[in-house]
Order: C-alpha cells, then structure tokens, then sequence
C-alpha cells in the first residue's frame, strides 16, 4: 500500500512529531508513506529522518487554479512512481487548509481520500466540500465528540475513530528533583486570550515569593496574549524565557517540571500528549472535548479563566513533591494504557485498509 500524507502549512508547523510518527510508523508496517509539504519559508528544513525529502506543492494561488496545482503534484506523483493506473493508494490530508486540494489529488490519481478532523471546528468545513458519490473519503476523528459534529453536519459521512498517540520513554522524566530549579512551561496558541493571561497571572502570583521556579512560554502565546508587558510589571524578566519555534524544541519542553495548557479551542495537540507521557505534571483548562481531559487521567483542570483557581492549582503542586508526583505517574500511565503512539498507527493502519478495501468492493459489483 502507498500512502501521500497531504499536510497543509500550519498543521505541518504545530505537529511536526505527529507527521513524523505516522510516516515512520507506516513504514514499519509496511505502509510506503510520502510527504507531500507547501512551500514555505518555515518548513523548509523539514525532513523525516532517513526518508527523504517531501514533494513540496504550491498552496497558495486563486481557487480556479487548484486543480492545476494539484496536477502538477500529480505529475510528480507518476514520474516517481511510474506511469501505474494507481500510483497510490490513499490520500490522507491533514490540516483543513489543504482538504481542497487532497481532494482534487485523489481523483486525478484514483485513490481513497483521508481527512483528518483535528479540531472540532473543521466539521462544517467538512459540509462544503461538496464530496461526489465516487469519492472514497473518510473523517479521521482523534476524539469521539468530533464525530457528533460531523454527523451534525454531514449525516452520511464514513466516519472513523483513530486517536493520536504519544511517545512514551522508558523512563519518566524526573520531575521536581531537589537538587534543580522547577520549570514550568506555559503553551498555547493565544487567541483565547483571556485563558492565557489568566493563566499566566495566576503562575505569576503562585511562584511570586519563590526564587527556584523558572517559567517558559511559547512566542505565539506570548505574542498574541500580550503576555511580555505583564512579565515585566511582575519582575519576572530574569525568571521568564519565551521559546521560538517550539515545535522543533518540544524535547527541550518535556524535560521540564509542568506544562500549563490553558486554552479550550476543542483542538487536539500532541504536545498535551507527549507531556503526559513523558510523565510531567499537566494543568489545562476544561476541555469537554478531549477524552484525556476528561477521565481519570491525572491531569488538573481548571474549570473557569480565573487566576485565582489557576494560581492554586499551581501552588498545590509547587507545595508538594509528592503531590506532583503522584500525578506526573498517573498521566503516564493513562497514555501507556490508552494513547501510546503504537496504537495510532494500528488503528490508522486498520481505517487505510477499510477504505481500499471501498474500491475493492465497487469493482466486484
């Protein structure tokens, strides 16, 4: 089977890891999995391992125009492949920006079309892509709530639930050691602002008084939030560090102490993910949507944009080692359990092979 993995600019630079894993993956598996990445100036160094390089695409151009731009990936879809009346088997897109264009690639190339619905708000965008009754398309859906939407929106949508996954080491992080500062990490995307400044003035209160806490953001969440003014009304520039491009510093990310998710946008981020399997602390806001936020998973949350109720869960944490570790040892083994990276590609293995097996069954008709 050959898989083109269709991502779209801003999901390419928010999960990096998650493209990473699912092409590698695939690949144990036996799935021949290509990237096909936009042009772009952020995206330029990306490569998967041993892999090789991604086919880069144009994303950017007036809507008349797509169909020529997915022929020209198409062409170079042939000439790597051979001139085969398949070439490929699927196409899985992943980012909403580039659903139109991996449909148009999956009818010039006769191949099964993937979407993955990564955000519950992708569900109308699902509704206007005005799918044929030939199309082999099926929703990808992380968490099952994203598929009360789709149904909402498209009631005969093939539907079909694969949750991501994370990395699990064989050893947790050791966080909250005794002999080093804490660090707290504090990511999000910005725009629900008034998640991210109450959160960050509720850590800002909550290690006040303390002078071995250190604390991270990410530039966008700094930047959209407007978080760098109150950082330096608070005094905490010399204990404040923001983090450029943190996609490709996530490992640096999770060897810290606690991560700090405020916002609830009903996105799933494999960072959330990773920090709970690399076993750190993880303090979120109440996202009724993600599944890993709402069972017995360990994670704290914080059910209203107060810094006050932020402030207490960290300082209930700050305050007790064994507090925190408890906790740090429960994420973990909630995604060893439910969410290991292992069982995402099986599970997107087993949707791959559902779809073909689509075309299989139209052909013996």
């Amino acid at each position: 089977m050959r898989v083109l993995i269709l991502a779209d600019a801003q999901f390419a630079k928010h999960e990096r890891a998650l493209i990473e894993r699912v092409v590698v993956g695939l690949t144990v598996e036996g799935i021949e999995a290509q990237l096909i990445l936009p042009r772009d100036r952020g995206l330029s160094a990306f490569r998967v391992g041993l892999l090789g390089e991604p086919i880069w695409y144009a994303d950017r151009g007036l809507l008349i125009t797509r169909k020529i731009r997915a022929a020209q990936i198409a062409r170079s879809i042939t000439e790597r492949y051979g001139d085969a009346t398949r070439p490929v088997d699927i196409v899985h897109v992943m980012g909403g920006g580039a659903w139109g264009m991996g449909l148009e690639l999956s009818r010039l190339l006769g191949a099964g079309l993937a979407l993955e619905v990564w955000r519950a708000g992708l569900a109308g965008h699902a509704a206007n892509l005005n799918l044929e009754e030939e199309d082999r398309a099926i929703f990808l859906v992380p968490e099952r709530s994203f598929e009360d939407n789709l149904r909402k929106s498209m009631k005969q949508a093939r539907v079909r639930h694969v949750p991501w996954g994370a990395h699990v080491p064989e050893q947790p992080v050791p966080v909250f050691r005794e002999d080093k500062l804490i660090s707290i990490v504090l990511m999000g995307s910005g725009r629900q602002q008034d998640h991210c400044v109450a959160a960050y003035t509720g850590i800002a209160e909550a290690i006040a008084s303390r002078s071995d806490i250190m604390l991270f953001a990410n530039q966008e969440l700094v930047e959209r939030a407007g978080l760098w003014a109150r950082v330096k009304k608070d005094k905490l520039q010399d204990r404040f560090t923001v983090i450029d491009r943190s996609e490709d510093r996530r490992d640096l990310l999770l060897r810290c102490d606690m991560l700090v998710y405020p916002e609830t946008l009903h996105e799933e981020r494999t960072l959330l993910l990773d920090a709970m399997g690399a076993g750190l602390v993880v303090i979120t806001g109440n996202d009724e949507k993600i599944q890993p936020l709402n069972e017995e998973s360990g994670v704290i949350v914080v059910s209203r944009a107060v810094a006050d109720d932020w402030s207490e869960q960290v300082r209930t944490v700050i305050r007790s080692r064994d507090h925190a570790m408890e906790c740090a040892a429960r994420v973990r083994e909630y995604i060893r359990t439910h969410r290991r990276s292992g069982l995402h590609i099986e599970a997107l293995s087993d949707a791959y092979t559902d779809l073909v097996g689509l075309e299989q069954d139209r052909e013996s008709e």
